[in-house]
């Protein structure tokens, strides 16, 4: 669930109050070249617009009376988020929150060993962290070749943004880490997924 602070709240009226909007929606959008290693640390581009500039690709959401407009990859990314407004930045901010045991900076990630090894510590310290805000995790199944075989579970299995988070997620970290590594096939049966994020 995204948080809205009171900051926010009172900066979105103040407008409406000046006439600036009507009907407002912030729209959340990933910034363009945004392109992190990790969830915690994307960039966005926030902006107040009216709730009939929705476009086609968004969704609505209704956060205590403010629409918010995401796509769903913003959507999948902001689970647990706080928007602020922060007057000495000039405009709407993203706080992600943090896991609660933050994976080492990537300078400290020491990979070696076999290939498998080296793609169970990335799953452990750089992955699974950032989806353990949604009740997920990844493990890894297989390894053949330059070809692993991951299973997702909890939240991350039967989750309409599964196939989002294994490829601009699990697949970019992992790949980014070990270019050893060419494919990611998810072995996951989605179907019994019993308690899916999304």
């Amino acid at each position: 669930m995204i948080q809205l602070t009171d900051r926010a709240r009172v900066k979105i009226q103040s407008l409406v109050d000046a006439d600036v909007v009507r009907d407002p929606a912030l729209r959340i959008a990933l910034a363009e070249g945004d392109k992190p290693r990790s969830p915690l640390e994307r960039q966005y581009d926030i902006s107040l617009v009216e709730r009939e500039d929705k476009q086609r690709t968004e969704i609505a959401i209704n956060l205590e009376g403010i629409r918010v407009l995401l796509n769903l990859d913003t959507s999948n990314l902001l689970s647990g988020a706080t928007i602020d407004f922060a007057e000495e930045d000039g405009g709407f901010r993203v706080e992600t929150p943090r896991p609660k045991s933050a994976p080492r900076p990537a300078s400290a990630v020491t990979l070696n060993g076999p290939l498998a090894e080296r793609v169970q510590q990335v799953l452990d310290e750089l992955v699974n962290p950032q989806i353990a805000a949604h009740g997920g995790a990844v493990e890894l199944m297989d390894v053949a070749d330059s070809t692993i075989y991951v299973r997702m579970t909890g939240g991350c299995q039967g989750c309409s943004a599964s196939a989002a988070t294994l490829r601009m997620g699990v697949e970019r970290m992992v790949k980014d880490e070990i270019p050893d590594v060419t494919e990611v096939v998810d072995i996951t049966d989605h179907n019994a997924g019993e308690n899916p994020y999304y």
